[in-house]
């Protein structure tokens, strides 16, 4: 029986022989007839050809790419795994949407970060987490941490890369009982500190303070109490303080002299400090990180626990509020903010460059842009936005070049941006957000394709 059947009527044939049929094609180097024979079999002989093919390596190669040609990219990856052609088999498990299988061989590769992206879309949150803080993403790390429930490594992270509005968020859902409580109470207090909020700050501190004991383990945390009280100018409790943890550790920091150089002070000795005056971003530098293996609170006191603090997002109404976000949900909206950035613009500083590939898409907050078109060394000022008004929306769904210039007017320009690589992070986890967004920037198209529509039927007709 012909083992290479017309694909025009059925036959049957063995299972073995259509195996020998494909080696022998592969072995005399008939690519297209190894393909076209194993392509028109109904059922699935690849695993058995990938088992039974002999380990000569020019003959797996002529079979994966005998698999490749029939658009078995499944099986063409599973050959080239078995070679050690890790990068190779990356690329097709990817093509394939075995993302995992895909993270697992650019792992092998030593491309973590592509080996966490595919982690990522595979929605393996821990392994994704790990690999792009091996790769040093803090942000994609961050981001990962959040989604597999590690409100404590998120935080931490967000902390790390200044984003600490949603750091404060994570790290407030760290329970007391929690292995690293007492870290997160920290960070949160740094945060607090950091932003001009001392009196909340120490408030924190306390709260935390009233449920562990002074001891080696937890005197970082102590320290920065005293600190924060110091600053605050509230000196005899900062004085007992240090002198406390000078007790429990004498060569902690300079606990000692503080306590020391505070009393000297109090006695009038040397001019009193000044803790009110320091510009916020000095508050935090010094303060001490927790160690990491502090003895966990075995609960908070029933009176320790203020607050819980709220943080609000500054802008978050107005950008709400634009026609281009206007269908998102609250709990959509929100992560189209975190994704935003906020960006202040000198007069005449360029947004977006005429001629070249867009990157972001920008909403003005405040100040107004002008768009501008440049011909012959000639620029032309089109028109002028204010807030609200938002340009380089096409950038984010093609990299084809713009067609005019945007820079900040006279006045200056604060806008929102988010860029290209951001935007596609978003959707890429929500596809609720991309059709509604990408349902906007149609009608936005739409409507300036009616626009000019109008406006060449007008030219056309001439004067009335």
């Amino acid at each position: 029986m012909d083992p290479n059947p017309s694909p025009a009527e059925k036959q049957y044939v063995s299972a073995n022989q259509v195996i020998k049929g494909v080696l022998e094609h592969l072995r005399e180097g008939r690519h297209e007839e190894a393909v076209s024979l194993y392509s028109h079999c109904q059922e699935d002989v690849g695993y058995l050809l990938l088992s039974r093919c002999p380990r000569e390596r020019p003959l797996q190669l002529r079979l994966a790419k005998m698999f490749f040609g029939s658009k078995d990219y499944e099986k063409s990856a599973l050959m080239l795994e078995s070679m050690g052609e890790f990068q190779k088999a990356a690329e097709l498990y990817e093509k394939t949407d075995q993302y995992a299988q895909a993270a697992e061989m650019w792992a092998k590769s030593n491309d973590l970060g592509r080996a966490a992206h595919m982690y990522e879309k595979a929605g393996v949150w821990p392994s994704a987490a790990d690999l792009y803080t091996r790769a040093q993403q803090f942000e994609r790390a961050a981001y990962c941490f959040e989604k597999a429930m590690n409100h404590f490594l998120a935080g931490k992270y967000y902390f790390q890369i200044r984003k600490f509005q949603k750091s404060m968020e994570l790290l407030q859902k760290v329970e007391a009982a929690e292995e690293h409580y007492l870290e997160s109470a920290a960070i949160i207090g740094n945060i607090l500190a950091m932003h001009g909020h001392m009196d909340l700050a120490i408030a924190k501190y306390k709260a935390v303070t009233k449920t562990v004991a002074l001891q080696k383990g937890t005197v970082s945390l102590f320290y920065n109490l005293a600190q924060l009280l110091e600053r605050r100018g509230d000196l005899f409790e900062a004085v007992k303080l240090y002198q406390e943890i000078a007790g429990v550790d004498p060569a902690f920091r300079d606990a000692a002299a503080r306590a020391q150089k505070l009393d000297q002070d109090l006695a009038g000795k040397v001019e009193t400090v000044d803790a009110a005056g320091r510009e916020d971003a000095e508050v935090i530098e010094d303060l001490e990180p927790v160690e990491e293996e502090v003895v966990a609170p075995a609960g908070p006191h029933p009176s320790a626990t203020p607050a819980r603090i709220v943080s609000v997002m500054e802008g978050f109404e107005f950008l709400k509020n634009t026609s281009l976000f206007e269908g998102l949900a609250l709990a959509e909206m929100k992560r189209l903010w975190n994704a935003c950035e906020t960006r202040r613009f000198s007069p005449g500083e360029i947004l977006i460059e005429q001629d070249q590939p867009g990157q972001s898409l920008f909403v003005v907050k405040k100040g107004k842009v002008s768009v501008q078109r440049v011909e012959g060394g000639q620029t032309t000022t089109l028109v002028e936005l204010g807030p609200g008004a938002h340009v380089g929306e096409m950038s984010l769904v093609d990299q084809a070049p713009t067609s005019a210039r945007v820079a900040a007017a006279a006045e200056g320009a604060e806008a929102f941006e988010i860029t290209r690589a951001k935007f596609e992070e978003l959707l890429e986890t929500d596809d609720k957000i991309a059709i509604k967004v990408y349902k906007v920037f149609i009608q936005t198209l739409c409507g300036r394709l009616r626009k000019t529509s109008a406006e060449l039927s007008a030219l056309k007709a001439g004067p009335a």
